[in-house]
């Protein structure tokens, strides 16, 4: 089994919560920018991405057609309801390290992106460690499993 790379990318600026309906959130103006801002960065990178999950959420589905279209990715992609808000780290780590693919593009959003991330590194975290709106972060390991990935690099749209 050779060394997998997982991209993970937390959904732009959205519009405020309204009472009970979290997943039908859109991406702001500004969110939209803040996702093609790191996109030009990933794009810059000159990486490769093997297949995309997007969570089924609103916000998410959006950053998913600028973000790709931005870097011309044609390649596999499918909606997850794995990747939501409350989706559960080591079961979509040990799901995606069951894929044939070597590097797989998660789009989805805290805290699932930042637990996700503190999961996978071989390194803690900063305490105050979040995932702000458009980040993408890259970790990459011989297995998807606790503690066992280089977090090789975290890019967004603030910096």
């Amino acid at each position: 089994m050779g060394i997998k790379r997982l991209y993970i990318l937390r959904h732009g600026n959205a519009e405020a919560p309204t009472l009970g309906n979290d997943a039908a959130r859109n991406l702001t103006a500004m969110g939209v920018q803040e996702v093609l801002s790191t996109a030009l960065k990933f794009k810059q990178k000159n990486e490769s991405i093997d297949q995309v999950f997007v969570s089924p959420y609103i916000r998410a589905q959006q950053t998913a057609h600028h973000f790709l279209d931005a870097i011309n990715y044609t390649g596999v992609s499918a909606t997850d309801d794995k990747i939501t808000p409350s989706g559960k780290p080591i079961e979509v780590a040990l799901w995606l390290s069951n894929l044939q693919a070597e590097s797989v593009l998660l789009i989805t959003h805290e805290p699932f992106a930042s637990q996700m991330v503190d999961l996978l590194a071989d390194m803690p975290l900063p305490p105050d460690f979040m995932m702000q709106t458009a980040t993408l972060a890259a970790v990459e390991g011989e297995v998807l499993a606790t503690a066992c990935c280089q977090l090789r690099w975290v890019e967004n749209a603030h910096s």
